[in-house]
């Protein structure tokens, strides 16, 4: 497949989610597992050459004696969360597949985790006889319509859900899903609301957390500004984009930072935000710092770069949340796109370079087979949730309890491992209450409008991991 057919996917997707797998396959002829070696091998990202070592293939076999457990005598049904799981592991997931820009968006993570799903089968990646189906609910990016499809894959006799997208989607699922014990594993949202263990130890998340996000944004800008940045603010008014700018205010004074305005788009505003840009162009702030959702990432993009050439010496630095930030949104975006900053934790798969390591160029192959070769960039995130929920299920059935309901969040809780597409030092963790999140880690990048890549800036940050 060539690379100009991928970049072409640029033009239909309206929004995207960056996540990493977080998890090796122990067959050797997996395409995302590199062979176990003790040496470590030099890779390139753009023009950064980072080390990357091989992740180790073999799971933990048994939890320790002293790891976290889910406690089932609070289940609705405490016999059901302990049943054994044989034959079929049904998995249930909802994402938004219909009624407007979101659909083309999530449609390619869709196509990534059935893929997955049905490369695991193929490959016997759980053995015992095991096999996976998913079941995929359509609730159109609308929270008022998630609990109708959760409940419609319950009655479909699911054992887990994974991946369910959106943070007021999955909030609307967390009480039912937790009182009835269903593992609510990977949420593709970085609420910080899923490291909340003893109230809700059912639920997960899949990406960084968004106050981390924000923080590592702050300490960039202080980097570039050491005398002081005046910063606007411009986000989604949801509690989505509330995360960014509330931790953005905490910390702001630490960092220099003097913020000067903020502005906001409603959720399903799909209009360009002339007002709001024109607002912020009056103040000619430093830095904007941009929290917008789905189609609106590009709305803001095109208006920005409407003001800046209306508004002759006025160039400032854009940092935008890492949601809107593949190569397939800012490339629909064109020229606007170009300098901004943003960040992520995995490799930056569009590269032509990076798409040469073996274990990106395998995983191309696999969907060009299925014919996905053209979504193949936003549909890693569906990939990468199959690769994560694969490695938990491995582990779970190794516990002595077998596999369960209960042993699957036991594992998903007590959990290590590297992923596939992980940027090089970039480990996935979680350890109970003391480490609720799976990574926090993040490194700065800087995008390119006229290769459609991005370029590393400074080190990968991992002072904010819990342990």
């Amino acid at each position: 497949m060539k690379q100009s057919k991928r970049t072409m996917a640029a033009l239909l997707a309206a929004s995207t989610l960056f996540v990493v797998a977080c998890g090796d396959d122990e067959n050797s002829s997996d395409p995302t597992t590199a062979e176990t070696t003790a040496e470590t091998t030099a890779e390139t990202t753009g023009d950064t050459t980072v080390e990357t070592t091989p992740a180790e293939t073999t799971p933990p076999t048994e939890p320790m004696a002293e790891a976290w457990a889910v406690d089932t005598s609070t289940c609705v049904d405490e016999d059901a969360a302990n049943a054994p799981i044989e034959g079929t592991i049904k998995i249930g997931s909802v994402i938004p597949l219909s009624g407007g820009p979101a659909a083309s968006a999530f449609s390619p993570v869709k196509a990534g985790f059935e893929a997955y799903v049905q490369y695991a089968n193929e490959n016997g990646l759980l053995g015992d006889g095991l096999t996976l189906e998913v079941q995929i609910e359509d609730d159109q990016y609308n929270a008022e319509l998630t609990p109708g499809a959760v409940n419609t894959l319950i009655e479909s006799d699911v054992d887990m859900f994974a991946g369910i997208i959106g943070t007021a989607d999955n909030l609307a699922v967390r009480d039912t899903l937790n009182d009835n014990c269903y593992p609510q594993l990977s949420a593709l949202t970085g609420a910080p609301a899923w490291g909340d263990v003893e109230n809700y130890p059912w639920t997960t998340g899949g990406l960084v957390p968004y106050d981390v996000e924000s923080k590592v944004y702050a300490g960039n800008i202080a980097e570039q500004f050491p005398d002081g940045a005046t910063v606007a603010l411009y986000y989604v008014n949801s509690e989505f984009g509330q995360i960014y700018v509330d931790a953005f205010n905490e910390i702001a004074a630490d960092y220099g930072i003097d913020l000067v305005g903020e502005e906001t788009v409603e959720v399903t505003d799909q209009a360009p935000p002339t007002a709001q840009i024109t607002n912020i162009a009056a103040l000619a702030p430093d830095v904007i710092m941009a929290v917008p959702s789905g189609a609106q990432c590009i709305t803001f993009l095109t208006e920005l770069a409407n003001a800046k050439a209306v508004n002759a010496g006025w160039d400032p630095k854009v940092y935008i949340t890492n949601t809107c930030a593949s190569s397939l949104i800012l490339g629909a975006s064109g020229a606007a796109a170009d300098g901004l900053y943003t960040s992520s934790n995995g490799l930056d798969i569009a590269n032509p370079e990076i798409q040469e390591m073996p274990v990106v160029a395998d995983y191309f192959a696999y969907m060009d087979s299925l014919g996905h070769g053209d979504i193949a960039i936003t549909g890693s995130v569906g990939w990468s949730l199959g690769e994560t929920m694969v490695k938990i299920i491995n582990q779970a059935k190794e516990s002595p309890e077998g596999l369960t309901r209960a042993s699957i969040m036991n594992a998903a809780r007590n959990f290590e491992a590297v992923g596939s597409f992980a940027y090089p030092g970039v480990v996935t963790k979680m350890s109970g209450v003391e480490d609720p999140y799976g990574a926090e880690s993040l490194i700065v990048r800087q995008y390119d409008a006229d290769t459609a890549t991005f370029a590393d800036v400074g080190e990968l940050i991992t002072e904010f991991e819990s342990s």
